[in-house]
């Protein structure tokens, strides 16, 4: 190779990491990538997954579908096997965070042949890891040892960045991937994505061409073409409107590390105001290329040549409106009690960033602020109570599912509203409409991928009892996995209750029940997880009052917390436990405090939205012996009362039921050391155990696996469909037969 000469390749993940250590040079860059660049990979290329997955063609032939082009990187050998990064480490190290953490998922003996793929390109012959940052080290080995990294005092950036975007993507792509489709996604990623490798010549040369990347002027970005497109035809008034828009690029600079904030919020501008919302085309021209956008649909938005006045209106109307989105902007950053929008930021730590676009299709750039305001804290909560609900039914809530609710329900109902009170109105009716109920939630608990979710319920709640006892609540601690543990009231020690629950499926969804759960300090935790709950209780007193209510006497020199119980009613709930009192009768009691909390923290009046005619079901007291009668109807029958609003689930199972290859009420069997375990599947497609009744399970996969009292579950395989002979087929036998014939 020549002085100076660059060479350039194609290369899979599989060629990329294979047997190669990539390093980085003195003046590269901690790792910075934030929650929403991961999000968006993940987010990409779990969708362009699923759109290859859903062509049988490519199922059959591979090497025929097309490929997924990820960006080009820069760099230079340094010797052989041994390449320095001049540019890509951001992705780089976060693909390398991707590939680990599917091996942790591919911990099962079916899934060995994968799990060999992605040893050899995860760590070399000679053990060191692909991505060999020293820096990285500890991380990386706590990480691809399944355990917790413990921080040190001094740690960099990197190091902590690192180890908060590790659990970002172990709960993303749990959240995305079932067990049967894992193996699939693994080989798509290693053969089908592809990166374009820019060799320089030496280490000389990549400083160069680093230099002349980073410090030689920025390339212009989609918002540059815009504002040079629309400012050069505003005719007179280009210079004072070219002064505002660098206002508005400072208003919506709220963090100087987070330089998409003004590409962001221009397309949700975009979005909100114009994209037609029959139209999906417009969405995905917006987010992938929004100055092309605005060129193509001139005639739609009006921007002609002649129409200075048209150009004005549109940019005026974009600086307004992101003046009056900044404390908005501002909150989804920290939780803003003051403006009542700490929904903003809660909707975005749960990767609901389309709240933007519902948010400013509710706001008019000739609002008041505090109208503008308000229109967006109600926006924030009526999403946050959504999730909830979702939450609570163990329904999606991944981004496609917000995006669906902002684009195609809200946008198009927020656009004609023109004051708070329409917003109020318009969202309340919505509420009364979406059916979901939070009584109903009597079973629901950990399961195979909600971690994330189950974390912030308990969050919210505890906190909202701190905040009604007068305590400061930290819900950015309770939120933080490593401060807050959840926390088990009873060991995973069937033994212990095998009187009063000889069943060993009942336990184990009995103890990851809402009402068996908490949050505890993690130094707590980790030294009394394993005593029985008399034992621990005490102990619990030194925590937040929603767990430390348990322990004895807890509530004696409180008289805070007695008037909260008293003005809520919760004497039967709120309350300690004593040595004697089975695991049922506290778990169940827990269980409906929890779903009590919950009707108050996600109360639409309290959020602001009109009173409603209430129902016992939102309302009224529950008694405890009304709860479990629950539980034991939902024990022996499936549920069969379709829920208005909730949509079905984006399994192979609701897809069978949509093409009535399996019916709503389907008996389903698993057998498991000679035991035969049975459940329901319900309308929406959720799956109903037998043993336990209750919250459906959204997978087949999360059932079998409390059957099963395993990690993973292929369910697919291993649940099994009866007919009237007695014979048994596997749900995959039975989809797979219905996509050979065409009828799936």
């Amino acid at each position: 190779m020549g002085v100076d000469e660059i060479k350039s390749q194609g290369l899979s993940l599989r060629e990329l990491f294979r047997e190669v250590t990539y390093e980085v040079d003195y003046y590269q860059r901690d790792y910075t990538w934030g929650e929403e660049e991961v999000r968006v990979l993940l987010r990409d290329l779990c969708d362009s997954f699923k759109d290859w997955s859903a062509n049988p063609a490519f199922i059959r032939r591979p090497g025929t579908a097309p490929q997924y082009f990820l960006g080009p990187f820069v760099y230079y050998e340094q010797s052989r096997n041994r390449r320095c990064l001049v540019d890509g480490q951001q992705r780089f190290v976060t693909l390398h965070l991707v590939l680990v953490q599917l091996r942790l998922m591919a911990q099962a003996p079916e899934h060995r042949r994968i799990t060999d793929r992605l040893n050899r390109v995860i760590i070399t012959d000679r053990g060191q890891f692909s991505v060999g940052i020293s820096d990285h080290e500890p991380v990386l080995r706590a990480v691809s040892e399944g355990r917790a990294y413990e921080p040190v005092p001094g740690d960099s950036l990197s190091r902590r960045n690192l180890w908060a975007r590790s659990q970002q993507v172990e709960a993303q792509l749990a959240e995305d991937l079932d067990a049967e489709s894992l193996h699939r996604f693994t080989e798509w990623l290693l053969d089908r994505v592809i990166l374009v490798g820019i060799r320089a010549a030496n280490s000389d040369h990549g400083y160069r061409m680093f230099e002349t990347m980073n410090d030689r002027g920025a390339r212009l970005t989609a918002v540059d073409l815009l504002k040079s497109h629309l400012l050069s035809n505003v005719g007179a008034g280009e210079d004072q409107l070219n002064v505002q828009w660098q206002e508005m690029l400072r208003e919506l600079a709220t963090d100087r590390e987070d330089a998409g904030a003004v590409s962001r919020f221009i397309k949700a501008f975009l979005l909100a105001r114009y994209a037609r919302t029959d139209q999906d085309n417009d969405r995905r021209q917006i987010e992938n290329n929004l100055n092309v956008w605005v060129r193509q649909q001139s005639q739609y938005l009006g921007l002609v040549k002649g129409r200075p006045e048209n150009f004005l209106q549109f940019v005026q109307d974009l600086l307004k409106s992101a003046r009056l989105f900044r404390p908005i902007l501002a909150a989804s950053r920290h939780p803003k009690t003051d403006d009542r929008l700490e929904a903003v930021f809660f909707n975005e730590r749960n990767g609901l960033a389309a709240q933007t676009a519902a948010i400013v299709a509710a706001i008019d750039p000739d609002d008041r602020p505090s109208d503008a305001k308000d229109k967006g804290r109600l926006v924030a909560a009526y999403m946050d109570r959504w999730y909830t609900l979702r939450v609570l039914h163990d329904l999606p809530v991944q981004s496609a599912d917000a995006d669906t609710l902002v684009h195609h329900t809200l946008v198009p109902l927020l656009r004609t509203c023109r004051t708070p009170a329409d917003v109020a109105s318009a969202l309340g009716d919505l509420i009364q409409r979406d059916g979901l109920s939070i009584s109903e939630a009597v079973t629901l608990g950990l399961r195979g991928n909600n971690a994330h979710q189950i974390r912030y319920l308990l969050a919210r709640a505890a906190a909202f009892v701190e905040e009604s006892c007068q305590r400061s609540p930290d819900v950015l601690a309770f939120l933080d996995r490593d401060r807050f543990h959840i926390e088990h009231l009873w060991a995973n020690h069937h033994h212990r209750v095998a009187s009063e629950i000889p069943d060993p499926v009942v336990f184990r969804s009995r103890r990851n029940q809402l009402g068996g759960l908490g949050l505890l300090a993690g130094r707590e935790n980790s030294s009394i997880n394993d005593l029985p709950l008399h034992e621990k209780a005490p102990l619990y007193a030194r925590s937040n009052v929603l767990l430390g209510v348990i322990a004895p006497g807890y509530d004696r020199r409180n008289p805070l917390l007695r008037e909260f119980i008293k003005t809520h009613q919760l004497d039967r709930l709120l309350r300690s436990f004593g040595p004697r009192e089975s695991m049922t009768s506290v778990v169940q009691t827990r269980q409906e405090l929890y779903l009590r909390l919950f009707h108050g923290i996600w109360d639409p009046e309290r959020l602001g939205f009109p009173r409603a005619e209430q129902t016992q079901d939102e309302g009224a007291e529950e008694p405890v012996q009304q709860v479990r009668q629950t539980q034991t109807q939902t024990q022996t029958q499936t549920q069969t009362r379709r829920k208005a609003g909730a949509r079905r689930r984006r399994t192979d199972v609701a897809r069978m039921l949509d093409a009535d290859v399996l019916k709503a009420g389907t008996q389903i069997v698993l057998t498991y050391r000679s035991v035969d375990h049975w459940a329901a599947i319900d309308e929406d497609g959720g799956i109903v155990l037998t043993a336990t009744g209750g919250t459906p399970y959204g997978r087949v996969d999360e059932a079998g696996a409390v059957v099963r009292g395993t990690k993973t579950c292929q369910g697919m395989n291993e649940w099994h469909v009866e007919d009237a002979t007695g014979e048994r087929v596997s749900l995959r036998t039975l989809r797979d037969r219905a996509m050979a014939t065409g009828v799936l």
